[in-house]
Order: structure tokens, then sequence, then C-alpha cells
């Protein structure tokens, strides 16, 4: 006689397990900005600086690994919906974010989302930084932040105050509180390995060399991040939004918390200058666009 099995007729907590698995599970993100396909990017544009833009994911990456059976039936709906509140909404969850960086301009890429989490325990942020030789002047400023600290923090400022989709949608907008920001810098692929363009063939390992010059130019960006990092946790425009924010290079470690500063909702006069907004953007428009030409 033959058993039909489904996964309605495993035990519930076995049901579980599997949606943890699902949950846990992780996306693979591009290895470079030319591997990002169909992109969505702002339609308004920096008055000041045009050459600041911020390529979205596509709306399919926000739906979660669980968007599939959430469509199945009614049981299945409530049983993921019921166990994604109480075990990550609730509790907070872990997620991860992959942001590449060319320029003054940025990739993100949720690698882990869970789906409908409005407070996070732990978001882990790959900022992955490439052609750091073309652009490192653009991590530190004239006497204010660098340039592409600026998108960095546009980026930052969509996602607390309009959720994990970034973009302003009146309906589906939510704010979202971090517990827990580690920004790991790390270089881009091929940005360490590649061949010393500056040095003759015959001398002694000029890849080395360029490796060790590299890692300077990390260090020196890994502390104009830490930099700007303190002014914006000081004017207090973190508070109540991300309690602990960590800076991390290799085993440098630079903490910084929120606790005892006052909320502010507006960034001084002078950051403004900078191109600085913090805080719901209604103008938010997006539009398709095919990244890897940029």
């Amino acid at each position: 006689m033959s058993c039909h099995h489904s996964l309605l007729t495993l035990p519930r907590e076995v049901r579980d397990e599997i949606y943890t698995l699902l949950l846990d599970s992780s996306n693979v993100p591009p290895s470079s900005p030319g591997e990002t396909g169909l992109r969505y990017k702002e339609a308004v544009e920096d008055v000041v600086f045009s050459n600041r833009k911020i390529f979205y994911p596509p709306p399919t990456i926000w739906k979660g690994p669980t968007s599939a059976l959430l469509q199945c039936n009614r049981q299945l709906r409530h049983e993921i919906v019921d166990f994604t509140v109480n075990t990550y909404q609730n509790k907070g969850g872990k997620c991860e974010l992959d942001v590449m960086l060319k320029g003054c301009m940025l990739w993100p890429t949720w690698t882990k989302l869970v789906h409908s989490v409005a407070k996070m325990e732990h978001l882990e942020v790959k900022l992955r930084l490439f052609d750091v030789k073309r652009g490192r002047g653009l991590f530190w400023g004239d006497g204010g932040p660098g340039l592409t600290f600026v998108v960095f923090f546009r980026l930052l400022n969509r996602l607390v105050h309009h959720g994990p989709r970034f973009l302003y949608n009146e309906q589906e907008n939510q704010s979202l509180k971090i517990q827990t920001l580690t920004l790991n810098v790390l270089p881009g692929y091929g940005e360490v390995l590649g061949p010393d363009d500056r040095r003759s063939k015959d001398q002694e390992d000029p890849g080395a060399k360029r490796k060790e010059r590299l890692k300077q130019e990390y260090k020196r960006i890994y502390q104009h991040i830490c930099s700007s990092v303190s002014q914006v946790v000081g004017e207090g425009l973190l508070s109540e939004k991300i309690q602990t924010l960590k800076v991390c290079y290799g085993d440098k470690v630079a903490v910084y918390n929120t606790d005892g500063i006052t909320p502010n909702t507006s960034p001084s006069d002078e950051w403004k200058e900078w191109g600085f907004v913090w805080g719901v953007d209604e103008r938010m428009k997006v539009e398709k666009i095919d990244s890897t030409a940029i």
C-alpha cells in the first residue's frame, strides 16, 4: 500500500526545524559590481554630486526564503508567520547585508534577511571596497566627511527609516531598530592580489609590495570611517535606532554606543552642506537600470 507524505504530515516540531533552516539560509552576493545585473537606482538625483548613487536589489530579494511556502495554503502561512514572529521579530534576528562600494557608488545585497522583521538583534554589514587606489581620496574631505561615507550614510538612513526595502512606500514603510550593527571593512575581489602596475616586472615580488601598500590604504580608510561614524553617533542621529555600532578591519575593532546620547532628528547645518539627510524621505522614487553598464 502506498503512503503519501507531505510537509503537513510531519510533526510540528520537525516543521519548525525546517522553518529554522529556511530562515537561516543565505544568498550568495555578486562577486563584483559588474556582476549585479538589473538594479534600481534613485530617480531623485543628488543635485550636488551626481556621481553618488545607490543601486538597490530587485524586489524579489526582499520576499525571503519562506515566500513560496507562504503562498501554499492557510495553515502553512499561519505557522510560518507565527514562527517568524515568535522566533525572530519578538526576540530579534541576525541578518547579513553585503555592500559593494566603488567610488561614490554602492550596490547593497541582502544575503540573509528575516521575513518582515521590524528589529534586528545583530546586523552584519560587509563593506567590500573596489578600485581603492582610484577612489581612496573620496573617504575623507576638506574638513568634512568623505563623499563615499555620505552615500553610505544615505543607505543607512534608508534602512532605519524605510526598513529593509530601503525605498519609501507609504503602505509598507516601517522603521527599523538594530541592537548591534557590525561594519566589516573588506577588500573587494582581486583588490589585494592584483599585479603592481607601478613597478617593472623585473623587480622582486612586486605583488607583495602592492599588497602591503593596499593594506596601508585600508588602514587609513578604516580610520576615516571610524572618525565619521564617531561624529554621526555624537550628533545623536543613531540614538534609539542603533544601540551599538562596531567598525572592524582585520583585528582592529572600534565600538560606539548610543546609550545616554540625546536623540537628534536632523544633522547639523555643516553636515547638511555635505549632503547629509536624516529621516523618512517621501520623495524616494526608483527606476530600473542595468548597473553592469556603470
